[in-house]
C-alpha cells in the first residue's frame, strides 16, 4: 500500500530513472532463484529482492558521490523492471529509495531469517485465493519495506502491497509485519490482478476505483473470514452519511487528488481515513448480501454502477 497510496497501483497509475555506477559492491551474491509452485493449471512465483537492496546499500556505504536515487535505480529498480516484465514504470512514483541505509540492512537480516515462514504464508494465501477465482499465472515481488516509512509499521502491520498490472504483485515487508495481515494482504492484492485480468480498464473514475476496493476486501474477507484490516473498522451512521454525500458528488471524477482525500479522510467534512475502502466494502458486500446467487467471478467482473444499483447504496447513482 507509497504507503498506502500503494496499497493499489493500478487506480493511481489510471489517474494518472536512470543511472549508473562503475563500481560492484564487494562479494556480490548470485541471485536467488524463484520459489514457483502451482494451483491446478494456474502458475505462481515468489520473487524476493532482498539481495537486490542489499547491493543498494552495500553500494551508499561504499559514498562513490553517486546519489541515493541514481544507485537504487541501477541496484534494485533496473532489476525489478525485468522481472516483472514493466519496463514503462515509473521509478518516481513506486519507490522511495532509503537513506537510513543501516536500518534497512538490519531489515534485510531480519527479514531473510522470516523468508522460510513468509514464503509459506504468501504460497497459502495465493493457493487459496486461486482456488476460489483461478486465473493466469502470476508473480509476487517482495522487498523491504523502507525504514523511514513508518506508517507502514504502525497503521499497516508491516505489509505495504500495491497490484503492478494483472500479473503482478508487489509486497514491502517490514520485519514487524504480522502473519494474518500478510496473508488477507495477499488475498486482497491477487483479487485486483483477477478484477483487472477479468474487466481490463475498469476503472475510471473515483467510484470505480472505491467499488474496486471494496471487491478485493470482500473477497479477502471470503478467504479469510476471521481476519480484520486495519482499514475496516465499521463507519458511524453520521460518518457513512458524510462519505456516500461525498462520493456521490465526486464519483464520476477522474481527479486522484480526491480519491487520495478520501484515502487519507477529513476531519473537517467529518470523512474518516480510509474512506474509501470502508464505504466500497459497505457497498460490495449489501450488494453480495442481496444476490447471494452471483458468483465470485462474476461479481468481480461486474461495473461498479451495477454493483451499486444492487445494493442498498442505489441512491449513489443510477445502473447506466
Amino acid at each position: 500500500m507509497k504507503t498506502v497510496g500503494k496499497v493499489l497501483l493500478i487506480p493511481a497509475l489510471w489517474f494518472m530513472f536512470v543511472g549508473c555506477s562503475n563500481k560492484e559492491p564487494v562479494d556480490k551474491k548470485e541471485q536467488e532463484t524463484p520459489i514457483t509452485f502451482s494451483q491446478e493449471e494456474q502458475n505462481f512465483e515468489i520473487i524476493y529482492m532482498y539481495d537486490e537492496v542489499q547491493e543498494y546499500v552495500d553500494t551508499v556505504r561504499e559514498k562513490t558521490g553517486e546519489s541515493n536515487e541514481t544507485v537504487f535505480i541501477e541496484k534494485v529498480f533496473e532489476p525489478f523492471k525485468k522481472k516483472s516484465n514493466m519496463e514503462e514504470i515509473s521509478f518516481r512514483y513506486t519507490f522511495d529509495p532509503s537513506s537510513e541505509v543501516d536500518k534497512l540492512a538490519e531489515s534485510i537480516k531480519d527479514l531473510e531469517k522470516e523468508k522460510d515462514t513468509t514464503s509459506g504464508i504468501m504460497k497459502e494465501a495465493l493457493m487459496k485465493s486461486a482456488k476460489e477465482l483461478p486465473g493466469k499465472d502470476k508473480k509476487l515481488i517482495i522487498l523491504p519495506a523502507n525504514p523511514e516509512d513508518t506508517f507502514t509499521v504502525e497503521q499497516m502491520g508491516g505489509v505495504s502491497g500495491f497490484a503492478l498490472s494483472e500479473d503482478v504483485i508487489v509486497l514491502q515487508l517490514s520485519p514487524s509485519m504480522k502473519e494474518d495481515i500478510l496473508k488477507y494482504t495477499v488475498a486482497h492484492e491477487y483479487h485486483h490482478l483477477m478484477a483487472e485480468e477479468s474487466n481490463r480498464g475498469m476503472i475510471r473514475t473515483i467510484l470505480g476505483g472505491v467499488v474496486v476496493e471494496g471487491k478485493a476486501d470482500a473477497f479477502a474477507h471470503t478467504i479469510y473470514p476471521k481476519i480484520d484490516a486495519p482499514w475496516q473498522e465499521p463507519m458511524t451512521t453520521e460518518e457513512r452519511e458524510k462519505v456516500v454525500a461525498e462520493i456521490t458528488e465526486l464519483r464520476y471524477s477522474d481527479d486522484m487528488k480526491y480519491y487520495e482525500k478520501l484515502r487519507e479522510g477529513n476531519s473537517s467534512k467529518g470523512i474518516p481515513q480510509w474512506a474509501n475502502y470502508k464505504i466500497g466494502y459497505e457497498i460490495v458486500q449489501s450488494y453480495r448480501k442481496n444476490h447471494p446467487e452471483i458468483a465470485i467471478g462474476r461479481w468481480t467482473s461486474m461495473h461498479e454502477a451495477e454493483i451499486i444499483a444492487g445494493s442498498d447504496f442505489e441512491k449513489i447513482t443510477a445502473y447506466e
